[in-house]
């Protein structure tokens, strides 16, 4: 995996974790947290959890698994990214649409 793709995990599994972690078994959303967010080693976070590297490697395993289902069903992610999107293109022709017609989508957008 290069170093971009792996960046680009990184900033999913935040997204992920971020948006389907409370759906997470406790191990889970500690192994995760730990390994994924806190940047620890399969062994620091095997010995914070009293289980082993391979344990905590098949805790989050199993977790980004299921997060991704999640976000298969739930569309969170995705949902964020279009809304980004289109609060970007609002702004980039503010100037062109009526103020009154611009706040109403704004707070659209934000809500």
């Amino acid at each position: 995996m290069s170093e971009k793709d792996s960046l680009l995990q990184r900033v999913r599994d935040g997204l992920l974790f971020d948006s389907y972690g409370a759906l997470l078994t406790e191990k889970q959303r500690q192994a995760c947290d730990m390994a994924l967010l806190q940047d620890l080693s399969l062994a620091e976070a095997a010995d914070t959890l009293g289980v082993s590297r391979q344990g905590v490697h098949d805790l989050i395993t199993r977790a980004r698994e299921h997060m991704e289902q999640l976000e298969e069903v739930c569309g969170s992610i995705a949902l964020r990214r279009k809304l980004e999107m289109i609060e970007g293109a609002l702004e980039e022709n503010r100037g062109r649409m009526p103020e009154d017609l611009y706040r109403v989508f704004k707070r659209i957008v934000e809500s």
